[in-house]
């Protein structure tokens, strides 16, 4: 994600896409296997920063959207926050909220109710229009439009706004019906739209706030609607005209399957103020390759610059820096887990038993040797390892075939026809236990996971088969709930835990984050206290049962927090990695001149 004001909430990882004819309007200065084979930084400055050279970053297939309210998946925000701001942005460094549109830190309520930001006044847009309290209120009212069907995921975290006043054009008051422990990080975190682009008609101006809390009112008021068929089309997600941030970069070229290409933005507003608002490069590329074999020659070949992602074996047997000196590998950590997620509005999850049977037939250890080749640790529970509140103690579902099948029989499977299929009577009928794993094509290492867990599966009587789709098609089928099984991974920011997005109820529906249709009372009541709750004590008591519950249920059957294998051209200089997403801020890395390879033509 861009050094821009992080937007702290859990979004879909997805690890690996990209493509040939990568036509850019550049002149190439030095390029190709010969030059780079002579790289080196004898007698080159690495010191003082120059601006310039582009960097071209894999990604592994195009986004959903690039506009922050409608994308969910970790990709397309590592975009958007180049070109949008939010009030506030977590330091990567100190992971502390500092000030960035807002002039400084809220002004909370001693009820913590009400939340005061004041603006700085130089702020302004990429077109050179102010950005004003008017702004932030069009931003809270689209988010909580209910009509703005994807933003649900976003949505939960400003369900609990009740008011947003813009008193003068350089200060917002907002209120909140009841506490909110994390509020400064998603109130501060909001990515903030230019009214002026995205609302040319004042839509907005005719819905409240409060008719976007109360689902009879919008009904009733056809100016929420309109706005949301108009917010939602897709021109809005995709095109220059109206993806327009005060960020210091603006989106110049989207190629669908080829390449997203930010420019550097010349009029930023902040200028070099702000450290991790750096742009140095010319323009932040990102080349789409679907297939990570071809990304990573790809990489040695110089035509991209960095891959954020490597599997682990490609980078141990595909990748020697012996034989490619202008290139280093790094690994980096993220506060991610990997996890199978069961399906449990199919019949055939619905009984917990046959969760944990499923549980113990994943031989982690195995697989963490076999395909993360070690760079990975098993997890147990929905908490981020790292995390005070991740519980330690919790027992792993050990590898255990035997006891897998003793489990398996309670809740009832059996092969009743000798067909080597296990089966079951519900409601009536005959039911072979029988499913399929839905993954993203081009992830192999899930790919993997679900044709190695097929065959252990098999030897139970269970028969699982494996369907890839495009990244945009997969991610549809999972959040309309038409899967069975699915292998994913969560990443969130490095704050306290609220995994009130992935686990609540209420998230069970509407394209909520709640895949698997976990629903249970009292995780519920955890969720909810835990969001109310200042004392970080009473939350980690919340914590720690929410989890205990999760583990005997087993609705995830939870893998492991993975490192993420990583490789760059050494020409750029200032590269660090941070736990704060996505773990690298492209547009602070710089390039000596004598180094840089692209210049405008």
């Amino acid at each position: 994600m861009a050094p821009q004001p992080n937007r702290v909430r859990v979004v879909l990882q997805r690890l690996p896409s990209p493509i040939a004819g990568f036509a850019l309007a550049v002149l190439l200065l030095s390029c190709g296997t010969r030059r780079v084979e002579q790289f080196s930084l004898e007698g080159i400055d690495t010191v003082n920063p120059t601006p310039g050279d582009w960097v071209v970053i894999h990604i592994l297939s195009d986004p959903e959207s690039l506009n922050p309210f409608t994308a969910n998946d970790a990709t397309s925000q590592e975009i958007h926050t180049h070109i949008f701001e939010s009030l506030l942005f977590q330091n990567p460094e100190t992971t502390e909220l500092e000030p960035n549109i807002a002039e400084s830190l809220p002004e909370i309520s001693p009820d913590h109710l009400t939340y005061r930001f004041r603006l700085r006044r130089t702020v302004h847009f990429s077109d050179g229009h102010p950005l004003t309290s008017a702004d932030v209120l069009f931003s809270f009212k689209a988010v909580k439009n209910p009509y703005v069907i994807e933003a649900a995921a976003l949505r939960n975290y400003y369900d609990n706004v009740v008011d947003v006043q813009a008193p003068d054009p350089y200060t917002v008051l907002i209120r909140l019906r009841e506490p909110y422990f994390l509020a400064d990080y998603f109130l501060g975190g909001l990515p903030i739209l230019p009214k002026h682009i995205l609302d040319p008609q004042g839509l907005t101006d005719r819905y409240t706030i409060a008719e976007t809390n109360d689902s009879a009112a919008a009904a009733r008021n056809p100016a929420i609607q309109e706005f949301a068929q108009w917010f939602r089309a897709p021109e809005r997600s995709r095109s220059p005209e109206y993806l327009i941030g005060s960020g210091p970069y603006v989106l110049e070229e989207w190629r669908t399957t080829q390449y997203i290409r930010l420019r550097r933005n010349e009029r930023y507003w902040n200028g070099d103020a702000n450290p991790w608002a750096r742009r140095y490069p010319a323009r932040l590329v990102y080349r789409v390759i679907n297939e990570r074999i071809s990304a990573l020659s790809a990489l040695k070949n110089g035509d991209i610059d960095f891959i954020g992602y490597i599997p682990p074996k490609l980078f141990e047997e595909m990748l020697d820096t012996a034989a490619t000196p202008y290139l280093r590998k790094v690994t980096y950590e993220q506060t991610s887990y990997t996890y199978i997620g069961w399906n449990l509005r199919r019949p055939i999850f619905a009984d917990r038993r046959t969760r944990q049977a499923l549980s113990h037939l994943v031989n982690r250890e195995a697989l963490i040797r076999t395909i993360m080749l070690g760079y990975a640790r098993p997890v147990n529970g929905p908490i981020y390892p790292g995390r005070p509140e991740y519980d330690s103690t919790l027992p792993p579902y050990e590898y255990n075939p035997e006891r897998a099948r003793q489990l398996l029989a309670e809740a009832g499977w059996r092969d009743s026809n000798g067909d080597g299929i296990l089966d079951k009577i519900i409601d009536g009928n005959r039911v072979d236990f029988a499913f399929t794993f839905l993954i993203n094509a081009g992830n192999e290492i899930r790919e993997n996971i679900a044709v190695l867990l097929a065959d252990e599966l098999k030897k139970v009587g269970i028969r699982a088969s494996v369907q890839k789709l495009e990244w945009a098609t997969f991610l549809q089928q999972i959040r309309s709930h038409q899967f069975d099984a699915t292998i994913l991974g969560w990443v969130a920011d490095p704050i306290p835990s609220d995994p009130y997005q992935i686990w609540h109820s209420s998230q069970a529906f509407n394209r909520g984050s709640n895949y698997v249709g976990f629903i249970n009372k009292r995780v519920d009541e955890l969720l909810e206290r835990n969001r109310r709750e200042f004392d970080p004590t009473k939350r980690l008591q919340y914590m720690r049962e929410f989890q205990r519950i999760i583990h005997e249920e087993q609705p995830y059957t939870f893998l492991w927090a993975p490192l993420y294998p990583a490789a760059y051209h050494r020409r750029f200089q200032g590269v660090r990695f941070f736990v704060v997403r996505p773990g690298y801020w492209a547009n602070t890395w710089w390039v000596p001149l004598p180094l840089q390879r692209y210049r405008e033509s």
